[in-house]
């Protein structure tokens, strides 16, 4: 007899598994600039202890790069700030920090050591950082960043009375120009009143000059020293918990019959989930009920958003259809990518930049000047995804995308969508019919006809639920024989048998050295054909499924 162990589970972390650090004296500041810059397109977080240059107090935080510049005279690291690790605390720091050596007085921070931290997490973040001596080239960025808002803060002084100012609202309009000196730029900055009462202020945002300054008011002037462009901010999600949400999802029809009822899970930020289950059993219908796409009661969140408001929730996930002809066959991939991102309000500068990037992650920049018609079943599905993704969604939801795959083409599937959701960071959401393909997912949720959810939780807490936490006695035949079942069934203490082909599982409660001995004594007294018993045989997720829709074991909801 053979023995099969289960592996050890690592926990579950709020972190990545891995990550690429990297550690820096403040000295060593240029050094640190080159790691971030050879990674410029990953998402690289820092970890900096030093002191604040203008109260000269010891400091702490962590954040996320935003820039990194060296130059002869200039060399920072710029952070959006993220968490503030101070002991002391005195006055709230700017939520954009520049950081410089253990010996600099021009940046907002002085390093004594500087800790980089890569996920190898592609950069999805849109936000520009610009020092306030180079708003011209600012301004010039600008007129190609047409999105329906742009959002502007700006850390300065007023021109009247060199007062520190923060100044944090909607752009107006930008322009430059050049100058006796310098070339300069300028920003108009509206911005709204705390209280809502009243008009909003419009700000001037002018650049340092030498000797030159702008013609204007000088009390609704700004000399700008950081700026923080955040041309998609319209986007940006409310906060939240879980990523997506159903409590008590039902969706009815006329007549009053409920095609799901009371339907709850959740998933966080960054999972994947696979929705299984047998035609009629409501997957399709949850999906289209979480996407707001049908009438529906109870809650459905994306992102924090409430599905049914579909003008803004539909920024917050990308939707995969299992028919692939909706693409234009005649279109590049790359102007299929234009085409259905412009119901997202992007720009077609940046629709062809983010389609060029994900065509070229995705292995099939190549093709990008080929008709779509052309390309194969994989390929077309690549294109597909990259369509979904281009407004960089939280959700990407895909609707059996494995259907009428043979196995391996279905496996190097999963293993690009795995790539995408840790490359991306994107949240899946499968619906699919092979139970076996929910093993890559971190979360299951299993539908039954007439019952809508009846199971949902990590692949491993699901297969634990099963009689002796997953494991049974399996039996593997010389040849298939009919009569195996119904002896195995027979066993004293065996609670149902598994058969899928020539391997048979006997699940029991009871030790599975002694349900093994009873099995192999059954088997050689009718005279079929062993060929292998192992005692402690491993369930996985078809094995679940079977059970569960067949009513051998009780689903459980994961809370």
């Amino acid at each position: 007899m053979e023995e099969e162990t289960r592996p050890e589970l690592a926990p579950m972390k709020e972190v990545p598994s891995f990550v690429e650090e990297a550690y820096f004296s403040g000295g060593r500041i240029g050094d640190a600039i080159d790691w971030c810059i050879v990674r410029q397109d990953r998402e690289i977080h820092c970890d900096v202890q030093g002191i604040l240059t203008d109260s000269k107090s010891e400091v702490r935080i962590k954040g996320r790069v935003l820039a990194s510049k060296k130059g002869v005279v200039t060399r920072r690291i710029v952070l959006r700030l993220e968490e503030d690790l101070r002991r002391k605390r005195a006055g709230e720091l700017d939520s954009v920090l520049t950081v410089g050596s253990d010996s600099t007085s021009q940046e907002d921070i002085a390093a004594s050591q500087i800790t980089l931290q890569n996920y190898l997490k592609r950069n999805m973040s849109a936000d520009v950082y610009y020092d306030g001596k180079d708003l011209q080239q600012a301004a010039k960025d600008l007129t190609k960043m047409r999105g329906r808002e742009i959002l502007c803060t700006v850390w300065g002084h007023r021109a009247s009375d060199k007062l520190r100012m923060t100044v944090k609202g909607d752009l107006v309009s930008s322009a430059s120009k050049p100058a006796p000196i310098l070339p300069e730029g300028f920003l108009e900055v509206r911005v709204e009143p705390e209280d809502k009462v009243g008009s909003p202020k419009i700000y001037l945002i002018a650049q340092p000059q030498l000797l030159i300054g702008p013609f204007s008011n000088p009390v609704m002037t700004v000399i700008a020293e950081k700026v923080l462009i955040q041309p998609f901010a319209w986007k940006e999600a409310p906060a939240y918990r879980d990523v997506l949400v159903a409590r008590n999802l039902t969706v009815a029809i006329k007549s009053g019959k409920k095609l799901i009822e009371n339907v709850s899970f959740a998933i966080r930020e960054g999972e994947m989930l696979a929705i299984i289950g047998e035609s009629g059993a409501g997957k399709s219908t949850a999906i289209k009920a979480l996407i707001g796409d049908i009438p529906s009661t109870g809650v459905a969140r994306i992102a924090g958003v409430d599905s049914r408001n579909a003008q803004k929730v539909r920024y917050f996930f990308g939707y995969c259809p299992q028919d692939l002809s909706y693409m234009y066959e005649t279109f590049t991939p790359l102007e299929n990518i234009v085409a259905f991102g412009k119901q997202y309000d992007l720009p077609e500068w940046q629709l062809i930049q983010e389609g060029k990037t994900l065509l070229r992650d995705f292995g099939i920049l190549e093709k990008g000047n080929e008709p779509t018609a052309k390309l194969s079943g994989g390929e077309q599905r690549r294109v597909s995804v990259a369509i979904a993704l281009v407004h960089r969604p939280k959700v990407l939801l895909m609707d059996e995308p494995t259907s009428g795959l043979d196995p391996d083409n279905r496996n190097e599937l999963w293993h690009f969508l795995d790539t995408v959701n840790k490359e991306y960071g994107t949240s899946i959401v499968v619906v699919t019919h092979y139970p076996a393909e929910a093993e890559y997912c971190d979360k299951v949720a299993v539908f039954v006809r007439g019952k809508s959810l009846v199971s949902f939780g990590s692949p491993a807490k699901l297969k634990e639920s099963l009689p002796s936490r997953g494991f049974a006695v399996g039996v593997v035949l010389e040849d298939i024989d009919p009569r195996a079942k119904t002896v195995l069934e027979s066993v004293e203490g065996a609670k149902f048998v598994l058969q899928r082909g020539e391997l048979l599982k006997v699940f029991t409660d009871e030790p599975l050295e002694v349900i093994a001995e009873r099995c192999m004594a059954a088997l050689k007294e009718q005279g079929v054909r062993v060929k292998i018993v192992k005692v402690r045989a491993l369930a996985d997720m078809v094995d679940y499924y079977i059970a569960v829709t067949r009513g051998l074991v009780t689903g459980s909801i994961e809370k």
